[in-house]
């Protein structure tokens, strides 16, 4: 084969490989079937979409998310052999195992105020706080008294693909009025457990259901009789 030949048989090879790239086609396909897809931030439709690359893009960004599912994003390249690929959603135990606005309670990371009952003494409040918060946590990290603070440490509740971590924060609240009035907060954040350090954790509004009956506890303990 001489060099005309050669520079033609490789011209001719890479024309079919620019061609075939840039007329590739993948489809994305989901379980569960009715999962939202997003391609690089716009919504493209739900369980099954075909990927359309041209000569600008590589790869495209695409998000998969559904009600009672961990959001995923994923890269699909270009370079990807296969013509299809199927992205199966974990499902999100953490939002099944809490409670939140939709639920008709919103108590996470939110000040509650807890009146106490008149006459009750403050000895005997700051000894029933402190009991409720134990029952809920195994360590205090602020016990202070006389500055009426309570804040325990964070509790840890693992699941498959996430970490979520709970603190209780209770502060006496200085009112012009004679009942003694403190507040309280359930701190609450979720991490993927795959991704390492406490930086990763981000804010969360909900509050597993375990925690649920401790405001409760916290407002009647100290707005009974002695």
């Amino acid at each position: 084969m001489n060099k005309n030949h050669r520079f033609l048989l490789l011209a001719f090879m890479l024309l079919i490989s620019v061609n075939v790239f840039c007329g590739r086609k993948i489809t994305v396909k989901t379980i569960p079937e009715n999962a939202k897809i997003e391609v690089d931030g716009s919504n493209v439709g739900e369980g099954i979409y075909t990927l359309k690359f041209d000569g600008k893009n590589d790869f495209y960004v695409v998000t998969v998310s559904a009600p009672g599912y961990i959001t995923r994003k994923y890269r699909v390249m270009k370079s990807n052999p296969n013509k299809s690929v199927l992205f199966k959603l974990p499902e999100d135990e953490a939002m099944k195992a809490s409670f939140g606005s939709e639920d008709g309670a919103s108590l996470a990371n939110t000040w509650i105020d807890i009146r106490c009952k008149n006459g009750l003494k403050e000895d005997v409040i700051w000894k029933r706080l402190m009991s409720v918060s134990t029952n809920y946590f195994d360590n205090i990290s602020v016990r202070d008294k006389s500055a009426g603070w309570i804040k325990t440490s964070w509790k840890i509740t693992k699941f498959t693909n996430q970490i979520v971590r709970t603190r209780l924060e209770v502060r006496v609240s200085f009112t012009d009025e004679d009942a003694v009035t403190y507040r309280a907060r359930i701190s609450c954040q979720i991490k993927d457990s795959d991704c390492p350090g406490d930086d990763c954790y981000t804010s969360w509004d909900r509050v597993l259901t375990k925690f649920e009956p401790m405001i409760q506890e916290l407002q009647t303990t100290v707005g009974g009789g002695e």
